[in-house]
């Protein structure tokens, strides 16, 4: 499998949906696979809150040679977006730009789609095949497809609606961690979101941590679910900035589609819920297809029945690939045409 990296640069200012303005723009992009002569094989992927363009990193089992992301047959392009930390234009480099100013910019998930078709335009790439997403990465397929009709064949959205009181109530305690310069608290919070009482349940249960603590001896010991939490944090703090996770949580906080434009979507849309998923029930993710459906986009709901909770699209590789794998074989399948004697 081929991977190529390369590293946009815009010399001139970018203006925010907010007004303000960037003096330039850093993108860096990954692409797995070849593309063709006229691109016409590209495929986009937009990474959740704290990926990275490499796709390859996050969705193992998923992309390569002859897997469900083929590429063998298929390029596969994923930018970082602006405001992480991986490569283009960060929250902390905004930050440092802004030397009088304290606050961070509003980035929205308009912005960001809008930064990367700049990147598009300069490589070439008119059309993609399709464009996948998972979470963050969802609500930015949806609105890329929203805000550039015709720029794909396919949108492919997993656990992404609108965020519900209860989601943007726990990215406000999230950033209420971060203001105390705490990443790691909003990262345990984050993990309790993103998995299922019964994934819980099944991997920790009551038992005590497996480092040999007793929680009933000492104060200071945990148990094993409290040691898996105090893991994810040291490792999170360590590979992740407080400014990117501050500006990315508040784009998934304001990201939102009107009927209007919904109905700009040329794209065929597939919406996948999770069943175990309580960050983006899987109901209302049925419910945002039946009101693209209501306002004459062509959508069509599928559920990753699994017990990961909001990660399955990222852990479970067997459900996640064989619901992609549905959309994939629907779109190749060829039309019956019907010719009257």
């Amino acid at each position: 499998m081929k991977v190529f990296e390369i590293d946009f640069f815009i010399d001139e200012p970018f203006t925010l949906e907010s007004g303000e303005i960037l003096p330039s723009l850093e993108l860096r992009c990954s692409i797995y696979g070849q593309l063709n002569a006229d691109k016409s094989n590209a495929n986009l992927v937009f990474h959740a809150l704290t990926g990275s363009s490499k796709i390859g990193d996050w969705w193992k089992g998923l992309i390569g040679d002859g897997k469900t992301l083929d590429t063998s047959k298929n390029a596969f392009v994923c930018v970082n977006y602006i405001g992480s930390c991986y490569g283009s234009t960060s929250a902390r480099s905004m930050k440092n730009r802004r030397k009088k100013q304290k606050e961070l910019p509003v980035i929205t998930t308009r912005d960001i789609v809008r930064s990367n078709a700049l990147l598009f335009e300069y490589m070439g790439i008119k059309k993609f095949k399709s464009v996948i997403g998972g979470s963050v990465g969802g609500m930015l397929a949806l609105q890329l497809v929203a805000d550039f009709p015709g720029i794909a064949d396919e949108c492919v959205a997993i656990g992404a609606t609108p965020l519900s009181s209860m989601a943007l109530a726990l990215n406000h305690i999230q950033r209420q961690a971060l203001a105390l310069g705490d990443l790691g608290i909003a990262r345990q919070i984050a993990m309790l979101s993103y998995k299922s009482p019964e994934n819980f349940d099944l991997r920790f249960g009551r038992r005590p941590n497996r480092n040999g603590e007793n929680p009933s001896k000492k104060h200071e010991h945990r148990f094993d679910i409290g040691g898996y939490l105090d893991h994810q944090a040291k490792i999170f703090d360590e590979r992740f900035e407080i400014e990117s996770y501050r500006i990315i949580t508040r784009a998934m906080d304001l990201f939102d589609l009107t009927n209007e434009e919904i109905e700009r979507i040329q794209a065929k849309v597939t919406l996948v819920g999770i069943s175990s998923d309580w960050l983006f029930p899987a109901k209302d993710v049925e419910k945002l297809a039946a009101r693209f459906n209501v306002n004459g986009v062509k959508t069509d709901y599928l559920e990753i029945v699994s017990d990961d909770g909001h990660d399955a699209f990222l852990s479970d590789v067997q459900e996640t690939s064989a619901v992609l794998k549905q959309v994939f074989e629907k779109r190749q399948r060829p039309r019956l045409v019907l010719c009257a004697a």
